[in-house]
């Protein structure tokens, strides 16, 4: 498979010289293929670098250089950096070319690029990059390359037992999937499943299913629920459409309701996540989390849940910024919902609405003196004030 990739990028290099010049630095780039490091890049060695090579440390690169060599020596670039690096355009059409050539073995190498399921236990280390094995990149999160200190939360979960890891796709050390997954007991959930930018538009539903697939069958589940899950059963669907009507035929009741569930019975836990209260208040910093969000006060301690009881909850892990909500001093805004902390300016009570509304969704009545929902205001086009809709219906 690897022949067959580097040969594509060699043909089309090799076509691309029947249409556009080469430029005068084309012939010192040598043994260009498939980059190891990042499979969606391709890797090239300069003649220089070879005699460099050759005179100061007496290494020899064979004819055919070992997958060792290219990761430790060769240069990874993308395959449109690297034709304007080996062709002069001098037309339009010239250029055109090369773009189309480009895009040509950048789709390939997405549609053909082949990934191995991996679990890190360090929940902080991977969010925070520091874990040097893996080639992070953008994939939507908002938390990626924020400081260890952020993920402490993670570390006091799996304090005693590991109920909490990052679980996902690479390909050499490129991480193309990842996604947390919980466990209580023999209970597992795999939480959002986040796709690197470059593969959004052309791969997110199939690798978010192969991720789900793989876990699964790692830990021999029958069921696995998971946040995507409408997502990875339109995908099943799609790909064993035959399958699945038959499936369907088989399972239709008397009122042709369908009891199929294809291994995912929720999109979201059956379980809570328990910590000491007084470990929690002694974190700095609290990631946002996706799932586990609301905070619930038992009394002797703190369970993370998927939904919030206003009596019970007591904070809410909703912040990019390392900080937390906290239900027990916040005010929340009546049209849009946002939460403000109690002494924070941008919120405050309306008379007028008997509730608290924030600055961008009040609206100043100037002859009330007061202000109300923006909703609630109507625009005086002659005089250039707000007047209270109420008072106009009265």
């Amino acid at each position: 498979m690897k022949t067959q990739k580097t040969n594509i990028i060699k043909d089309s290099i090799n076509y691309l010289k029947i249409f556009v010049p080469l430029s005068i630095k084309a012939a010192s780039f040598l043994h260009i293929g498939q980059a190891i490091s990042n499979p969606l890049k391709v890797s090239y060695i300069k003649k220089e670098k070879v005699l460099g090579l050759l005179e100061n440390i007496g290494f020899v690169l064979g004819k055919y250089p070992t997958r060792k060599d290219r990761e430790k020596y060769f240069t990874a670039t993308t395959i449109e950096k690297l034709l304007n690096e080996l062709f002069n355009p001098t037309t339009e059409d010239h250029t055109q070319k090369i773009q189309q050539v480009s895009e040509s073995i950048d789709k390939h190498l997405k549609q053909s690029i082949k990934t191995e399921l991996f679990f890190e236990k360090d929940v902080s280390g991977f969010y925070s990059q520091e874990i040097k094995t893996y080639s992070y990149n953008r994939n939507g999160s908002c938390m990626a390359g924020k400081p260890r200190s952020y993920f402490k939360l993670y570390d006091l979960i799996n304090e005693d037992e590991q109920q909490v890891q990052i679980v996902g796709l690479k390909s050499g050390g490129l991480v193309v999937a990842r996604a947390l997954l919980w466990r209580d007991n023999n209970t597992f959930y795999l939480d959002r499943i986040y796709i690197a930018d470059f593969l959004q538009n052309s791969s997110i539903e199939q690798l978010q299913t192969e991720l789900f697939l793989k876990v699964k069958r790692t830990y021999k589940l029958d069921n696995l629920n998971t946040f995507n899950k409408s997502h990875i059963i339109e995908h099943l669907k799609q790909t064993h459409k035959k399958r699945f009507d038959l499936l369907v035929e088989k399972n239709k009741t008397r009122d042709n309701k369908i009891k199929i569930y294809f291994c995912i019975k929720y999109a979201y836990p059956t379980f809570e996540i328990e910590v000491d209260q007084d470990n929690f208040n002694n974190i700095g910093h609290y990631p946002f989390a996706d799932t586990f969000k609301y905070v619930i006060d038992t009394g002797s301690s703190l369970n993370f849940n998927i939904s919030s009881d206003d009596d019970e909850t007591k904070y809410i892990l909703d912040c990019t910024a390392g900080e937390i909500t906290n239900k027990e001093k916040s005010l929340e805004c009546m049209d849009c919902g946002g939460s403000y902390d109690e002494e924070e300016d941008g919120i405050y009570y309306s008379e007028l609405e008997d509730n608290y509304l924030c600055d961008d969704c009040s609206c100043y009545i100037e002859e009330r003196g007061e202000s109300c929902s923006r909703d609630n205001a109507t625009y005086n086009n002659y005089s250039g004030d707000y007047h209270y809709t109420n008072d106009l219906h009265n």
